[in-house]
């Protein structure tokens, strides 16, 4: 085995904090899923929170001296030759570390994976299955500090303030392509050899394992642990959203579902190690940071209640805003309303004002006058758009005053015509004027006259 020390891949903008004195708990969980395309799973993880093929009597005074220990291995070979290289590096590499007398966790961590490989090697070795090995990404959390070393294409992430930060350096034709300036970042990420492997484990005796420096941890701090199958096909912004949207186990289900929604070309293996507190999303609150879990705690607590006291006191003042509203209103919470025309008095004769703006109105133009039913007189204005004069009769200038024709009495005597015993006609007797009324008298002698309205005979 060759020692090489790496220093991390990311640097923060912000200097590390100082190591706290109380060790800060941890909320872990660990998940492995086939995907949607290969027939088995190749990959490995410890802890595995579902029980899985292995599990190890981890003792709390062992916990207490060499920290908790996390790795995902990801078997190369095909099928059962890849599951059964993965299963044999993780169980030989969990028992090396925890069976090492306590010293520093990064220099056992990076022993413990060099005796894994010579141990898997020997395996393949007797079993001539010399194409099959496995990649495997180690981290420690031990007194606040966080120890990394991988040999492969697994990482190790450190999620904090909503960002992921890769602590792996991968060991691919592409990373090498990377190092020596041929191809940028964003233009491996469509390299076709990103999983053309330059280092593994069990193809010799030894092999290089990268350590780095050790990171100190914080409250809310997250470390991820996973294969490729999972950030080949979740972007980096969006595994530290999703880690960081919910508590570990619900947030690697979420994980494994966004990289099995994305294809899941590869088996999709996950841990999640929660420091302390719940980890943060982008932006985060440094201030909270200062204090401890139970400060911030009571300090989110009073935030809560004075949030509902302020809402409490907004509605007293909304409600009294809309009482006042209904009953005068108020010119300041609300824009004042236009009154309604009162109605209008009756009155008896009523001004038409034309509403057309776009030709004159004749002068013989009236408007129609229609009553409402509560008797008030409104005005609508008569089609306009043709007019014809209506033919108005004319009276005539002078009205003709009829006098009927009277009919020019005769008389007839009754004798044989006066002395001469001759007949003949009298001259017509005058238009008596006033005319009488009545039938004429009977005269004995003489003849009945008209005279002031009377008959007198004559």
């Amino acid at each position: 085995m060759q020692n090489h020390i790496s220093q991390p891949m990311s640097t923060r903008s912000q200097p590390l904090p100082p190591m706290s004195s109380q060790r800060m708990a941890l909320t872990i969980w660990g998940a492995t899923d086939v995907g949607r395309e290969r027939e088995g799973n190749e990959d490995s993880i410890f802890p595995r929170s579902d029980g899985g093929d292995y599990q190890y009597n981890l003792k709390p005074e062992t916990l207490n001296t060499h920290g908790q220990l996390l790795i995902v291995a990801d078997g190369v070979g095909g099928a059962q030759a890849g599951r059964a290289s993965s299963q044999w590096a993780i169980q030989r590499a969990v028992e090396n570390y925890y069976e090492q007398q306590p010293g520093d966790s990064g220099a056992m961590l990076q022993n413990a994976i060099g005796y894994a490989n010579a141990s898997l090697y020997r395996y393949l070795q007797e079993t001539r299955i010399q194409t099959a090995g496995c990649t495997m990404a180690a981290a420690v959390i031990h007194n606040n500090t966080l120890y990394v070393a991988n040999v492969g294409d697994s990482r190790v992430y450190l999620i904090r303030d909503g960002k992921a930060y890769q602590q792996t350096r991968d060991h691919t034709l592409t990373q090498q392509k990377i190092d020596q300036h041929i191809l940028t970042p964003e233009q491996a990420e469509n390299d076709p050899d990103k999983s053309v492997l330059t280092r593994s484990m069990g193809h010799g005796p030894t092999v290089q394992v990268d350590r780095f420096q050790p990171v100190p941890l914080i409250e809310g701090d997250l470390v991820l642990v996973c294969s490729d199958g999972l950030y080949d096909l979740v972007p980096d912004a969006e595994m530290a959203r999703m880690a960081t949207s919910a508590a570990p186990q619900k947030a690697a289900a979420k994980l494994i579902a966004a990289a099995n929604r994305n294809g899941g070309f590869d088996n999709i293996s996950v841990i999640l190690a929660q420091v302390g507190g719940r980890a943060s999303g982008g932006g985060g609150m440094p201030l909270l940071k200062s204090f401890s879990f139970n400060q911030q705690k009571v300090l989110i607590g009073l935030l809560v209640a004075l949030v509902v006291v302020v809402l409490a006191l907004g509605g007293v003042i909304g409600w009294s805003l809309y009482g006042k509203g209904k009953d005068g209103g108020d010119p300041t919470s609300t824009p004042p309303a236009t009154a309604a025309p009162s109605a209008p008095t009756p009155a008896t004769s009523l001004e038409v004002v034309s509403t057309q703006p776009s030709q004159p109105t004749p002068e013989n133009k009236t408007s129609e006058v229609k009553t409402t039913s509560d008797g008030l007189a409104t005005s609508t204005p008569k089609p306009t758009s043709t007019y014809t004069p209506t033919p108005t009769r004319k009276p005539p200038t002078a009205i003709p005053t009829l006098t009927p024709e009277l009919p020019t009495p005769t008389f007839t005597p009754e004798g044989g015509g006066g002395n001469g015993g001759g007949g003949g006609t009298n001259p017509p007797s005058p238009i008596p004027t006033p005319a009488c009324l009545g039938e004429a008298t009977r005269c004995e002698t003489g003849q009945a006259v008209c005279e002031n309205g009377s008959w007198v005979c004559r």
